[in-house]
């Protein structure tokens, strides 16, 4: 749950989609057109649902919050945070020449925080869509904790934040 300007919102204040994105031929598609746009701005989608912008204010928002809340998607966003973890493990100490440069030392300390989060997105419990888009930026971000020891905050801390974020409150004023 995110609360922004006195609103509650909540993955599961979306399961009814705004009418833009259902097709009148057939009510469960989305147009084409709106799925390649969502495809090309996700990153940008993504950043303005973590920083709490409503869902509702967009189509192409709409459908990236459903996205992201999908549990396809979240064991994805889990197989990557583990996929760190291992990476980590795997090469231990020794020199790595690689386009990204993971702070070994950062993911050695956040590990049981990474792998905890890891859990919880695979878990059959909702999630928020902003707490999923928070941990896209955590995994995809240079700036993170995970790539950048001068990130102003420890993976523990940045994860604790992105936990809260996942919260979805049993009452959502939304949902009325």
């Amino acid at each position: 749950m995110h609360v922004h300007h006195g609103r509650r919102q909540s993955f599961a204040s979306f399961e009814a989609a705004p009418t833009p994105l259902r097709n009148r031929s057939n009510p469960g598609a989305v147009p084409l057109a709106l799925r390649l746009r969502v495809y090309l701005t996700r990153g940008r989608l993504d950043r303005q649902l973590a920083s709490g912008r409503l869902c509702e204010s967009t189509a192409a928002l709409a459908l990236r919050a459903r996205q992201l809340g999908d549990p396809r998607h979240r064991r994805k966003v889990a197989r990557d945070l583990r996929g760190i973890v291992d990476y980590v493990d795997r090469v231990g100490s020794s020199r790595v020449i690689s386009a990204v440069v993971i702070d070994r030392r950062a993911v050695r300390a956040g590990r049981q925080a990474i792998l905890g989060l890891a859990q919880r997105l695979e878990a059959a419990a909702p999630v928020s869509f902003r707490g999923v888009a928070l941990t896209r930026a955590l995994i995809t971000d240079g700036l993170s904790p995970l790539f950048n020891p001068d990130s102003g905050q420890t993976v523990d801390e940045a994860i604790s934040r992105i936990v809260d974020a996942l919260e979805v409150s049993a009452f959502d004023p939304d949902l009325e």
